[in-house]
């Protein structure tokens, strides 16, 4: 039975993302066209209700006598992937994902069930061998995105094209991110609100209220919502606070620092921020590097600018996606920014000192739109084994339509805008921020051959020979994606 907490979050904000394949318009015309002027600007404009949600287009009398789909998930110390919830605890997304689920099961007469695949990397050998055997035991596997390539050119799984009762244009799907979920002509997920994870996988910039206030430096905010707020910009700022804390005229864990971050998060965090991106589709819809293009080139070199020449930056050791060093630095105002995902923004809810979230800067002011990382995603994928599509479909559709209603307000308009942001502009950001993610091949689903083969090195090691890098690697890279497409197109 829907709870009356389920109705009074009924009124959401319904967030397009721009996370496809293609990229946000960067380009000089109409720059700035978009920018809002002042915090009202950035939020939506109608508040949608859930009676202006329209249904999913199932049979009225569409039953399945109490059989059973289980999603298969993976426990990761960085995003939440769980489907089900035992219990009612008083938590609100908690009891959201709850009610959810339940609505699902007695809409559709079903048993949603979840099974964790495996509580590391990777999800692939844990599913592989069930589907191996023949054994129906998944029906949905939100497996990591660097497994998809695997599952797909090993003939592991389905494509979407045939599964009955999901309509991908319905406002529960993310259209946005659902146009970068192809590879060799099959879609081989789609994203839609009940993956909640790729919300917590949206990377932010915190900043320090009282570094901004100590320093006197303009207020972020504005910067932001006058389409101001560009990776100069955020230079300057940077070497504003630095400060040798301790006088002994080095720099060493006490003194203020203008960024941390992950050494494997600065550059695509940066270049993504700044409109560009590692990988694109060609013609045929095979992903190519892009990073031999003077635009790459120029935000590659800005970032090391901002980061080792000014020593804005310091290098941690621990190898964590939001390092806890960085953390606890930041909460004692040791840095003025701190790159973070939303969901690590809930690590810091006990900070003394206020902060704010925003994202990350432009290239220049002539790039129209704020571009926001998602750094990797879990996509729901269809084992071959399944027996039942007419289910899975329905489920599917369903689900996503009852995350609408229920786990998309209470993750977004209470989890954090209630609990996490501080002030009213922290919301603003977080519309805005939302509204403008951006999912890059070489930060996702090649994230092992890009981002974590080359890159990431070459940011830790301060190197800067972007194109010889880049000509070292490409010939491989490139081979290893022709195999996977003609495996894929082979099965």
């Amino acid at each position: 039975m829907k709870r009356t907490l389920a109705i009074l979050l009924a009124i959401l904000l319904l967030f397009a993302s721009c996370a496809n394949a293609t990229g946000p318009d960067t380009s000089g015309e109409n720059a700035g066209s978009d920018s809002p002027t002042d915090p009202s600007a950035a939020e939506e404009t109608v508040p949608e209700t859930e009676a202006a949600l329209p249904e999913p287009d199932l049979p009225a009398d569409l039953k399945f006598d109490g059989a059973t789909c289980t999603f298969g998930v993976v426990d990761n110390p960085n995003a939440k992937n769980a489907i089900v919830m035992e219990e009612v605890t008083g938590e609100v997304l908690n009891d959201a994902q709850y009610d959810a689920i339940n609505l699902v099961n007695e809409t559709l007469g079903v048993n949603v069930e979840e099974y964790v695949m495996t509580s590391g990397y990777p999800a692939l050998n844990s599913l592989t061998p069930i589907i191996t055997a023949g054994d129906d035991a998944i029906q949905v596997a939100n497996v990591f995105c660097v497994d998809a390539t695997g599952l797909l050119s090993g003939g592991y799984v389905i494509g979407y094209e045939g599964i009955p009762y999901i309509d991908l244009s319905k406002p529960w799907w993310d259209q946005g991110a659902n146009e970068s979920l192809t590879l060799a002509g099959i879609r081989y997920a789609a994203i839609g609100d009940l993956s909640i994870s790729t919300h917590d996988l949206t990377y932010v910039l915190l900043f320090s209220s009282a570094l901004i206030d100590q320093n006197s430096l303009e207020n972020p905010y504005s910067l932001v919502f006058e389409g101001k707020w560009t990776m100069d910009k955020m230079k300057s700022m940077c070497e504003a606070v630095l400060l040798d804390a301790n006088g002994n005229g080095t720099r060493d864990e006490e003194d203020v620092y203008g960024y941390l971050s992950a050494v494997k998060m600065v550059l695509p965090s940066f270049w993504i921020g700044a409109g560009v991106k590692s990988m694109e589709f060609d013609e045929t819809g095979t992903p190519v590097l892009t990073m031999s293009d003077e635009k790459f080139q120029s935000v590659f070199e800005k970032i090391f600018a901002m980061t080792y020449d000014n020593d804005a930056w310091i290098k941690v050791s621990e190898d964590s996606d939001v390092p806890l060093e960085n953390r606890n630095r930041f909460s004692s105002n040791h840095s003025l920014f701190l790159d973070c995902s939303l969901f690590w923004v809930a690590a810091l809810r006990e900070m003394e000192t206020d902060f704010g979230i925003i994202p990350y800067p432009k290239y220049d002011e002539n790039q129209q739109n704020y571009c926001s990382r998602i750094s990797y995603y879990m996509p729901p994928m269809i084992p071959k084994t399944n027996q039942n599509l007419e289910l899975v479909g329905a489920v599917l559709e369903e689900a996503n339509y009852q995350a609408k209603k229920l786990i998309t307000p209470a993750y977004y308009d209470i989890a954090l805008k209630g609990k996490y942001a501080r002030d009213k502009e922290s919301i603003a950001m977080l519309d805005l921020i939302f509204d403008s993610r951006v999912i890059d091949l070489g930060d996702t689903l090649f994230c092992s051959q890009i981002r974590d083969g080359f890159v990431s090195s070459m940011f830790s090691s301060n190197n800067r020979d972007l194109a010889s890098t880049v000509a070292k690697n490409v010939k491989v890279i490139n081979k290893q994606i022709q195999k996977m497409v003609d495996a894929i197109n082979g099965n």
